[in-house]
């Protein structure tokens, strides 16, 4: 008998701990400043951090909170053209309260792509803090700031672009532009 009161003692112990550790990583996830559903994602692609490209009709149209998901504004196909390789799937992340998506080579070879979308002016704004070189015929205003990417201003809207350390015959800002191009098409 005694043994059956420990065991009871004991389970339910451990069965308050495991309920605690799962509600304090619950709260703990919603205040990490990670993607939320609510950014218009898939609500499948928020909650993993991942998204995947598909490049319809709606991909980057805003969502409830009127902010667009950037791992839908190129597809698979986009983002291999720049890579040199087929892409693994979007990663989606958040810097500050602007989204970001990365693409990597599914090989595991170097090389990224990366798309950040938001407001131009603010905290946080797409806006560089320095003036790279102007490039002409990007959106209302674009700088290319080298080895840190294109910056491009459409409206009150930014994005900022990069290429990095891909094998391709066209030249890192080549890519940008091709990219940008088809980014500030579905804005």
């Amino acid at each position: 008998m005694r043994n059956r009161q420990r065991r009871a003692a004991l389970t339910s112990t451990v069965l308050r701990r495991a309920l605690l550790t799962v509600a304090a990583g619950t709260l703990l996830a919603g205040c990490s400043g990670g993607p939320s559903t609510s950014s218009g994602a898939p609500s499948g692609a928020a909650a993993t951090g991942t998204g995947t490209a598909t490049g319809g009709a709606a991909a980057g149209k805003p969502g409830t909170a009127g902010k667009l998901d950037p791992c839908a504004m190129l597809t698979a196909d986009q983002a291999a053209t720049a890579l040199g390789e087929p892409p693994a799937p979007g990663k989606r992340t958040q810097v500050f309260d602007t989204p970001k998506c990365e693409w990597e080579p599914a090989s595991g070879h170097n090389g990224t792509v990366t798309l950040e979308i938001g407001p131009w002016e603010g905290d946080p704004g797409i806006k560089p803090l320095k003036t790279g070189t102007p490039v002409s015929g990007m959106g209302d205003a674009a700088d290319d700031h080298g080895d840190t990417g294109l910056y491009v201003r459409e409206g009150s809207r930014g994005l900022w672009i990069w290429v990095f350390n891909v094998q391709s015959q066209s030249s890192r800002l080549d890519l940008e532009k091709q990219l940008a191009a088809i980014v500030l098409a579905r804005l």
